[in-house]
């Protein structure tokens, strides 16, 4: 009785560490029945920034993830209006001709640190000013409203891992409360142990002086950013077990690893003693020196008197199944379809459906969080006086859109229309659509009244609906018009 009582205790007892553990998030996989579940399939209990950086770093599929979507949001650039949309068929604004090209020398530095936020929770855009001042003050705005654009030196794109916020914002009253009163800039290069030579000073920064990339931080608080690795790391991992584990089968199978049979008959006894005359610390050592010397030469020869030898191999399984699985996972983790991201290796193109998703995922980045960035940015350039705030007190971030027809799909609309407008003309006497429509749909501005043809509607209205021959016109009532034909 005391032995069963004892087994009761320990189990209880096991039961609430269980629990303690599960309540104190040590279970990430969410099951309750094994809470190491993720220990045995080796995935980490909690992720940080090395680690999105190192998959991003080494991983084909992460890197590939982080710049198929990085360069179809950046594939173009944006247009700077002044005002909102309906501004954007008017006139270019000198402000918007100024804005455009003092952005133009920067838009890859913004595109380098929306690729840094992407694979970290957060990431940094440095703005380098010309105004006699530390980096860890506010910017000097009397200098740079004479400077103007050539106060802006730099922009400096920098990891997660390079810029933390320091103390934060205590009193309620301020607008900034919350936000970090500075932040720390490590310049040491992120992945560099000291074996390359750089800049290693840590400094401090004044917020004017940062925009802060955080994608799917709604709270504008840097440790709520999404990284884009975060969901399918652990599909990430079990891919690189699936390939790695197949490559290593491979290998070993390639490396004709021998196992030699002895007979019973075999004296070891006397193998081992002659091994050790020759130098040898035993018979495996013998055999290990006999078997390396064979495989590093393609003429070497194995020669034994009384032994089997055999090689030790396994008939390796097929990777892709389970590697599709964990791809597919990634790839919705991602939310770039499967034949965007991987391709297909039978020679199949991706769908139309599977490239309208990645289109309309791009172009809700490009609305959402890219404009926001651009429009952060813009505002504190007008703010620190380095260019004059907009004239119409706003400004409109637009993007071209990645679902518009292509320059071929484009021609062949207008053949189509075309087509159209020819039979509904013979049909009914109007063609469907004008010339301006068609040419509309091609992406080409009107003709000018001047090189329209003349008297095009008007032949219009000649021709025979049925036969499509021209109608004789009659110049009284009752009469057709024969003179010409009369002698």
């Amino acid at each position: 009785m005391q032995v069963l009582a004892g087994l009761i205790v320990n189990s209880l007892s096991e039961v609430g560490r269980a629990r303690q553990l599960y309540a104190a998030g040590g279970s990430k996989s969410g099951n309750t029945k094994r809470h190491h579940l993720w220990c045995e399939f080796g995935y980490p209990e909690r992720l940080d920034f090395d680690q999105f950086y190192n998959m991003y770093e080494r991983n084909g599929a992460a890197f590939g993830a982080v710049h198929k979507l990085l360069d179809a949001c950046w594939i173009d650039k944006p247009t700077i209006v002044d005002g909102d949309e309906t501004k954007k068929s008017e006139e270019t604004t000198p402000w918007e001709k100024n804005v455009t090209k003092l952005m133009k020398k920067y838009w890859a530095k913004v595109k380098d640190a929306d690729r840094r936020n992407m694979v970290g929770h957060y990431s940094a855009l440095i703005l380098q000013f010309a105004d006699n001042r530390g980096w860890n003050e506010p910017v000097n705005r009397d200098v740079m409203r004479l400077s103007r654009n050539l106060g802006l030196v730099k922009m400096i794109p920098a990891w997660e891992a390079q810029i933390k916020p320091g103390e934060l914002e205590q009193d309620q009253l301020l607008p900034s409360y919350g936000m970090p009163k500075f932040y720390y800039f490590q310049e040491q290069n992120v992945g560099d142990n000291g074996n390359i030579s750089g800049p290693n000073r840590s400094i401090t920064i004044h917020p004017e002086r940062v925009i802060i990339f955080c994608e799917g931080s709604e709270d504008e608080s840097s440790l709520s950013g999404i990284p884009l690795l975060r969901a399918g790391y652990n599909d990430l991992l079990d891919m690189a077990k699936t390939s790695g584990g197949s490559a290593e089968g491979f290998l070993k199978n390639a490396s004709r690893q021998l196992g030699i049979n002895m007979s019973k008959e075999t004296n070891i006894k006397t193998i081992i003693d002659e091994a050790k005359k020759a130098g040898y610390s035993g018979l495996a050592e013998a055999l290990n020196g006999a078997i390396q010397k064979l495989n590093s030469g393609t003429d070497s020869a194995l020669v034994t008197q009384d032994g089997e030898a055999k090689v030790l191999s396994v008939a390796a399984a097929d990777p892709a199944p389970t590697w599709t699985t964990s791809a597919n996972q990634f790839s919705s983790s991602i939310q770039i379809p499967f034949t965007i991201q991987f391709g297909q290796q039978t020679g199949r193109l991706a769908s139309d459906q599977d490239k309208n998703d990645f289109a309309k995922r791009c172009n809700g980045r490009r609305e959402g969080f890219q404009t926001d960035r651009v429009t952060a940015i813009l505002e504190r350039l007008w703010t620190v006086e380095v260019i004059e705030p907009p004239k119409s007190g706003e400004v409109t971030i637009t993007w071209s859109d990645l679902l518009a027809p292509s320059e071929k799909e484009k021609i062949a609309n207008m053949k189509e229309m075309a087509t159209v407008a020819k039979d509904t003309q013979q049909a009914y006497g109007t063609p469907a659509f004008t010339e301006d429509e068609i040419r509309e749909v091609g992406g080409y501005d009107p003709l000018p009244e001047a090189d329209k043809p003349k008297g095009a509607d008007e032949s219009a209205k000649n021709i025979d609906p049925l036969t499509g021959e021209p109608i004789e016109q009659s110049t009284e009532a009752g009469k057709s018009d024969n003179s010409t034909q009369q002698s």
